[in-house]
């Protein structure tokens, strides 16, 4: 008895030694998948010294044993054996993939649009902070802008779940049912008035002010040096006698635009415009400047997977603490969303940039794929903006990370996500590098490496600012 006791032991100690082959795969997250792609990725990682193959072809293992390997799919089911070989012995997995055939419908909504009966009025009003307005009756149409809640809306017709709103302006106006209370019909529709406007300013902001009988819908603009604020259903006549629907505000400025945005305070629509810093040291130019930096994910929500189970979370948060300290080193106040492994709400970022007055926001992240893209081909470094006072910042924080990493250019990209939407602060998502390509991950992971992004980075800020004083 005792003999077999030590028996297992010896074996059991055998096994976690390494000495049997064993195999984990990290992604796909289950044997038996259906997709809609031509191929899929695998990733994970075997045992030291082992004998690895997908479906008999051997699979390159990188440093830590880890392998990314890339399978075309044929339609219907295709099975995928994974076999990890070491001392004699071997551990097997199978997936089963089944790739569908692609849908016959051109992806557009059938649902007809319902015009309003001349008749009457439909009256409502948003429900929900940050109501998003869309130029079309879609969910991927381009956001034109997000508004407060309690902004009264008069509604021309309904296409399925969305409401388009009647108002003259460039485009169409569209918002989900979700954001605003039950339309009702009213007699008829009460008139927008503006009473009166005022100027102000503070240390941070240039503000105008714009006293309504009730929020309306509003649009802002940025064109070079200058935001037009469009107040929609404020009826205006010009010199001419030509009566208008709307009510346009230029603001203007002589150096270029930074942050900028509006909001209601009761029936007080307030645009403010962000203050261009002053610089003193041209060494330090961000000396007194307040930057948010935002280490994307946090808690449950771990962002991309790396193939030896690194998280994204943590090396966001990484390489954001080496910014933080860097930027502090410059003498600029830093405000980060997580200094530890914490979750935290996307617009709970946004309300700590805006409600510290922070000039500048980064988001900082790593990057993944869908299935049917290439890890191979598709990797490197690359800047989201969504607003045009951004663009110029995306653009020197892309340039320099190509420059001093030497990761491959993945150029900068209009994108629409919560952390760069913002006008207020100036707002930019940086994709440092891919979690799944090899090489990258490899660096990621790497310390030293995390400080020269954070290095990068701090640099195209000291850079930015001192453009935007011209």
């Amino acid at each position: 008895m005792k003999r077999n006791i030590i028996l297992l032991f010896l074996a059991w100690l055998y096994i976690v030694s390494g000495a049997f082959a064993h195999i984990d795969v990290v992604y796909p997250k289950t044997n038996d998948l259906t997709v809609n792609s031509d191929s899929i990725f695998f990733l994970g990682n075997t045992t030291e010294g082992s004998n690895f193959s997908i479906n008999t072809e051997k699979v390159k293992l990188w440093d830590n044993n880890f392998f990314v390997h890339v399978i075309p799919l044929k339609y219907g089911k295709n099975y995928i054996k994974m076999v990890s070989v070491k001392n004699g012995v071997r551990e097997k997995k199978i997936y089963t993939v089944n790739r569908t055939k692609p849908s016959s419908g051109n992806g557009i909504s059938k649902v007809g649009y319902e015009q309003k009966k001349a008749d009457y009025t439909i009256y409502t009003k948003t429900i929900k902070q940050n109501a998003t307005i869309r130029e079309k009756a879609s969910s991927s149409a381009r956001r034109v802008i997000d508004i407060p809640e309690n902004v009264v809306l008069y509604i021309e017709g309904r296409q399925g779940d969305y409401y388009k709103i009647e108002e003259n302006g460039e485009s169409e106006y569209w918002i989900h049912k979700t954001n605003v209370q039950n339309p009702v019909n009213v007699s008829k529709r009460v008139p927008a008035v503006l009473k009166r406007i005022k100027t102000s300013s503070d240390k941070h902001y240039n503000y105008i002010k714009f006293s309504l009988n009730y929020p309306v819908l509003y649009n802002l603009k940025q064109i070079n040096n200058s935001i037009e604020l469009t107040l929609y259903g404020i009826e205006t006549t010009d010199k001419n006698g030509n009566k208008h629907p709307n009510y346009t505000y230029t603001y203007t400025q002589d150096s270029p635009i930074m942050g900028y945005d509006a909001y209601y305070e009761e029936n007080y629509l307030i645009f403010r415009a962000a203050k261009n810093p002053e610089i003193k040291n041209k060494e330090y130019p961000l000396k007194d400047i307040t930057i948010f930096v935002d280490p994307g994910h946090g808690g449950a929500e771990k962002g991309a997977i790396g193939p030896t189970r690194t998280a994204e979370k943590d090396v966001n948060l990484a390489i954001s603490r080496y910014l933080k300290k860097d930027l502090e080193d410059e003498g600029a106040n830093v405000i980060i969303s997580r200094l530890d492994d914490h979750q935290i709400g996307l617009y709970e970022r946004v309300q700590i940039a805006k409600d510290n007055n922070a000039l500048i926001s980064l988001s900082i992240h790593n990057n993944a794929l869908p299935n049917g893209k290439n890890p191979y081909k598709q990797h490197g470094t690359e800047v989201h903006y969504y607003n045009e006072n951004a663009k110029l910042l995306a653009e020197i924080i892309q340039k320099d990370m190509v420059q001093n990493l030497e990761f491959k250019d993945n150029g900068i990209h209009k994108s629409s996500f919560a952390l760069d939407r913002s006008t207020n602060p100036v707002s930019v998502l940086v994709e440092c590098a891919y979690m799944i390509h090899p090489e990258e991950y490899m660096r990621l992971r790497n310390p030293a490496v995390q400080r020269r992004i954070a290095q990068s980075i701090k640099n195209s800020l000291k850079k930015y600012v001192i453009i935007m004083q011209k």
